[in-house]
């Protein structure tokens, strides 16, 4: 309850906010701003252009080197002539040269609110216009009363040069009263459908907007409007999937091959064919609009052809007045289907097919000054009534003596509907192609992508399932490019291994085995001595009263001679033998139990403790060899313990280690193995004893693992203890 109070006081106050931004006293004030900064920058061009004009300079290259400001107008008198002017958009047809005004003041013309100011020198007056909102006598779609950039407000907003209760005042930088900005105020939208306006050729979008459109447009435009659809669709699902890649693998680098390849294509595409649409569009709308000016070029130099066959056709001849002349031009605009406008060398306007353009301040009765002061004079040029810019051909109309008796302007507003006809024409026979490859795209980079790494998954498999002396461990690739070189490879390293593993293991064999023969050699030779120098010694003493006492003792030493003879014999064959493990469900419990029970029989000496059941344990092992496993490290407890008082053996069988273990432990508090010794109590032919062969770690450790197990010790000072790890059933 409290974080939606919460929530609706921010909405209250965000509401209010919003409010406060678009009343129209807050309006009045940037207004204020933006005009200051508009008239200080008039000020100063006027200043420098005055200058310019004292010293001789071109106006022309004045222009060139001059920030003239974003839509302010400027109209240069010399000796009530009007000279120059920067513009012709602004209709002000009654402005004429004064200096009853000072300062700046606000004027309402024919199609806009402006505020004005004169500008003196002795020989020159200059007059700079700051328009501020459009003002025209009737509004449409294309033609709206909107505030003039930079300045911005609600359009419904209206200007007043009364000061009256209810208004927001504007000033000059000297603080003189300007205009006042009334509060928003609806309207009527009025269209104005019939009349002299509505019959003009160039100006016709102006008037009918909203006429129907034809049945061939509104077709195409639904089919193209459904395969945009189609389109961006197929780019957001693409989009979505990329970003959600992105995220779930943290970034591009760390996606699979196979992914990062398939974006890649997907990505340069999407980039592709973005650009071909924006290309192609603007390619077919920049060559619309090329036609249409050749076409308009074309219009008026017959135009100007006709006029001066017209009125200059035989020496001396002259323009007739101006109500003869826009007759005469409004015929000739039905012949060529185009508005005809007629300028004096002055370039103020002298007739015109269309005059409700010019008498309703849609139109400014002076030329454009781009063809009018470059002295370019042939050619189209880009003018605008409001927002909307137009194409206009202007051509000089020469006399019969060759000289400039006036200027022939013939506008055109380029049809949109013809244009969007055209560019749907053209992406109606762009966009299924489109869509198609794109869709086979994303198919043909999927397989594309999947068959190049398909071997690299399969190399990464075989590299992980690597096993020495398998038949599967090669790739089989049948194409000879670059990965199947790679395979090529992997295959040849593959029997390097396997043939370097074979001769590794034969070295080792070998070196086992004379390593083995020099310790039994040596084994046997301590043995051999004592028994050569007994007999040596009863043969000595043969014959003496002392034989019979030496005999019986000699033989017994013989007779343990013999018998560990027979012990390193026996050890070394079954090493030799090491016999393959055959695992099968064993009673470990059972088995462990018995060995145990023998062991407390012969060393009573040392006691012997067993922590666990008796029976009922069951493990995959070798239950023949499982038995010598816990022999061998009982005897190297017990010889380990030696002769101490408090000697104590703890054997325990943990059967709930876990859920795929369980775990024998057989522990002594004998002195612990030093650590030089440690890394080789597994190693064959190592001991620590005086007697032994070092065998039974070594043979323990084989049958553990070979019943897929694992065996481990811990030491220290206070003891040792051996861990048996045996898979559970």
């Amino acid at each position: 309850m409290r974080k939606t109070n919460v929530f609706l006081l921010l909405m209250a106050f965000l509401m209010v906010g919003l409010t406060a931004c678009h009343t129209p006293k807050r309006d009045a004030r940037s207004i204020q701003r933006t005009l200051l900064h508009q008239q200080t920058l008039a000020e100063q061009n006027v200043d420098s252009l005055l200058a310019a004009l004292e010293r001789d300079e071109l106006l022309t290259d004045w222009i060139a080197r001059t920030d003239l400001g974003e839509n302010i107008l400027y109209y240069v008198y010399q000796a009530d002539r009007l000279i120059y002017w920067s513009d012709n958009w602004l209709s002000a047809d009654d402005i004429r040269s004064t200096d009853s005004l000072t300062g700046w003041w606000y004027e309402r013309f024919n199609n806009a609110h402006v505020v004005a100011r004169w500008m003196c020198t002795s020989e020159y007056d200059v007059l700079v216009v700051i328009p501020i909102k459009y003002q025209y006598q009737f509004e449409n779609r294309q033609l709206h009363n909107t505030f003039i950039p930079p300045f911005s407000a609600d359009e419904q907003y209206q200007l007043s040069g009364l000061t009256v209760s209810g208004f927001y005042p504007v000033y000059a930088a000297d603080s003189t009263f300007l205009f006042s900005l009334t509060g928003s105020q609806p309207f009527e939208q009025q269209e104005a459908v019939a009349g002299p306006l509505a019959d003009s050729f160039s100006y016709r979008q102006l008037v009918d907007p909203n006429a129907d459109r034809p049945a061939w447009y509104k077709r195409p435009r639904m089919r193209v409007r459904l395969y945009w659809i189609l389109l961006t669709s197929l780019f957001g699902v693409l989009l979505v999937l990329g970003v959600i890649g992105l995220v779930r693998h943290r970034g591009f680098r760390n996606m699979p091959l196979r992914t990062r390849v398939v974006y890649a294509i997907m990505a340069m595409l999407c980039v592709a064919f973005a650009y071909v649409f924006f290309i192609s569009t603007r390619y077919v709308r920049n060559h619309y609009q090329q036609r249409q000016e050749a076409e308009l070029l074309r219009k008026t130099l017959y135009i100007q052809s006709h006029l001066h066959d017209l009125y200059f056709s035989s020496p001396g001849s002259r323009l007739v007045d101006g109500s003869t002349l826009s007759s005469d031009l409004l015929k000739l605009s039905y012949t060529y289907e185009t508005d005809i406008h007629l300028y004096d060398r002055q370039g103020e306007l002298l007739g015109t097919s269309a005059p409700e353009l010019f008498q309703k301040g849609l139109a400014s009765t002076l030329m454009a000054s781009a063809p009018f002061f470059t002295g370019d004079s042939v050619g189209i040029y880009h003018e605008q009534i409001g927002d909307m810019r137009y194409l206009a051909g202007y051509i000089p109309l020469l006399d019969a003596d060759a000289e400039v008796a006036g200027y022939v302007a013939v506008p055109l507003f380029v049809s949109e509907l013809a244009m969007h006809r055209e560019v749907n024409t053209f992406l109606l026979q762009l966009l299924p192609p489109c869509i198609v490859m794109l869709l086979l795209s994303i198919l043909v980079s999927y397989m594309l992508a999947r068959g190049l790494t398909r071997p690299i998954s399969r190399l990464s498999q075989k590299m992980s399932h690597f096993r020495l002396g398998e038949e599967d461990n090669h790739i089989d690739y049948a194409y000879r490019d670059e990965l199947g070189e790679l395979v090529e490879r992997y295959n040849e390293m593959v029997d390097q291994v396997e043939q370097a593993s074979r001769q590794l293991a034969r070295s080792e064999r070998e070196g086992a085995w004379r390593t083995m023969a020099r310790q039994i050699a040596h084994e046997i030779n301590n043995l051999l001595t004592p028994i050569k120098l007994n007999i040596q010694q009863l043969q000595r003493m043969r014959g003496t009263d002392r034989f019979d006492t030496y005999f019986d003792r000699t033989t017994d030493s013989l007779v343990a001679a013999i018998d560990n003879l027979s012990h390193i014999a026996t050890s070394f064959s079954s090493f030799a033998k090491m016999p393959e493990v055959e695992v099968s469900r064993t009673d470990v419990a059972q088995r462990l139990s018995s060995v145990v029970t023998l062991m407390r029989t012969n060393t009573e000496s040392v006691p012997i403790r067993y922590v666990g059941p008796d029976a009922g344990v069951m493990a995959q092992t070798d239950p023949e060899q499982i038995g010598q496993v816990f022999t061998n490290i009982i005897k190297n407890a017990i010889q380990a313990i030696g002769d101490r008082k408090d000697a104590d053996i703890i054997i325990i069988l943990n059967t709930a280690y876990s859920a795929k273990e369980i775990e024998i432990s057989i522990s002594d508090n004998g002195p612990g193995i030093s650590a030089e010794d440690q890394p080789k109590i597994f190693v064959p032919n190592f001991t620590t004893k005086t007697t032994g062969t070092g065998l039974g770690l070594a043979i323990s450790k084989n049958i553990v693992e070979g019943s897929g197990g694992r065996i481990r010790f811990e030491t220290n000072s206070r003891g040792t203890t051996f861990f048996v790890y045996l898979p559970k059933i």
